[in-house]
């Protein structure tokens, strides 16, 4: 399997390549290696601030059923948070990240509004290994057990099909962490030939709350 050169994000070198279609750090910088042409998946590794875990932590338990999902402009979405999100100590602290986070999916792509979605999740959303339909992805969790991935391509139209008949062809199944912002592309990127990155929702007990964003033009 190809070696990923990864950019050195910092002077203690802590950007590093997972795999051939995947590639990690542990600042922002790390997202625009979506741009390489064999990258397939980013994700930036951060520790979500305390205050930002405690409302998640108590939107998740609190609303179970809670579902967010707008086409959004990028300045009017912190308006829409401050009217859909319960009031609680940390909130505005809770609302200041979701905002960076989606500042940031937009800067990448230039977008002055994005396709925005937080939810509750209470039970496995997607069971079955898939791509998405869209050219990128943004996903974080932000309370709950995180997004599974594959280090491999589907490569050809059955592989998915028969991944999921058989899951314990599934051997490098990998997952990420509460907090981990991943960027996915999907099969309509531009250079993906078709294939995107495969992913699931995790099999485990317990709720989960999940941010989800989207291009839109």
């Amino acid at each position: 399997m190809e070696t990923v050169l990864a950019i050195n994000d910092d002077l203690s070198g802590r950007s590093r390549p997972e795999s051939g279609i995947c590639i990690s750090g542990y600042t922002p910088e790390i997202m625009t290696r979506i741009y390489d042409a064999h990258i397939r998946l980013c994700i930036y590794k951060r520790t979500m601030r305390a205050d930002v875990k405690g409302y998640a932590v108590f939107l998740k338990n609190t609303l179970h059923n809670f579902q967010l999902t707008q086409t959004v402009p990028l300045h009017k979405l912190t308006d829409l948070l401050c009217v859909s999100l319960p009031q609680h100590q940390f909130r505005q602290s809770f609302i200041r990240d979701v905002h960076t986070v989606a500042e940031m999916y937009a800067c990448l792509f230039g977008l002055h509004q994005i396709g925005f979605r937080l939810c509750v999740l209470n039970k496995t959303m997607c069971p079955r290994f898939h791509t998405d339909k869209v050219p990128c992805r943004l996903i974080t969790t932000y309370s709950g057990e995180g997004t599974e991935w594959l280090d491999c391509m589907a490569n050809t139209s059955d592989f998915l099909e028969t991944l999921n008949q058989k899951p314990e062809n599934s051997h490098s199944v990998q997952r990420l962490s509460p907090g981990d912002i991943a960027l996915l592309k999907g099969d309509k990127w531009k250079e993906n030939g078709d294939y995107g990155v495969i992913h699931r929702s995790p099999d485990v007990d317990g709720m989960r709350l999940l941010l989800s964003l989207d291009i839109a033009h």
